[in-house]
């Protein structure tokens, strides 16, 4: 595990409007992890303790009982946002797909963070909303697709 180089975490959208010295406080509070393809980079089930910036590679999410991927993340994308809140159980495992580049950040550096530099924290806290309300759309539209099936083959059995 390495330290991150700050202009590699400031291309990373969550950090792309931070200042150079937070960049840097950023870059100190976390470590660079790699992932070979099919490796497991968190484990549904085990303590949600970080956020990770996906920085290169893919990654697929799967639900805790395996099965096909809920979704496919690639560079400039983040996980374990949860974190940012409280550290819990995982609600999905996430596996490196192709040679993957993190940056892993605990919990306690992003508290720290905060409390250091409020400022910059509220942009990154902004953009992960962001994130989260166009993951929440797609997930309506998904359960709403999937509500209009059932409804069509409910119908069909009549």
């Amino acid at each position: 595990m390495a330290a991150a180089d700050t202009e590699l975490l400031g291309r990373h959208p969550l950090l792309c409007r931070l200042g150079p010295e937070q960049l840097e406080r950023f870059a100190q509070a976390g470590e660079l992890e790699l992932f070979q393809p099919d490796e497991e980079i968190v484990v549904a089930g085990s303590l949600g303790d970080a956020l990770y910036l996906l920085l290169a590679g893919s990654a697929t999410v799967h639900t805790a009982e395996g099965g096909p991927p809920l979704a496919t993340l690639g560079a400039g994308e983040f996980f374990g946002e949860m974190s940012l809140i409280e550290p819990a159980r995982r609600s999905a495992t996430v596996r490196a797909a192709e040679l993957c580049e993190v940056f892993r950040v605990p919990h306690f550096a992003l508290t720290n963070l905060l409390q250091d530099d409020p400022a910059a924290m509220t942009w990154v806290l902004v953009s992960v909303v962001k994130a989260l309300s166009q993951r929440l759309r797609q997930t309506n539209r998904l359960v709403g697709s999937v509500q209009e099936l059932a409804e069509f083959l409910a119908g069909s059995l009549v």
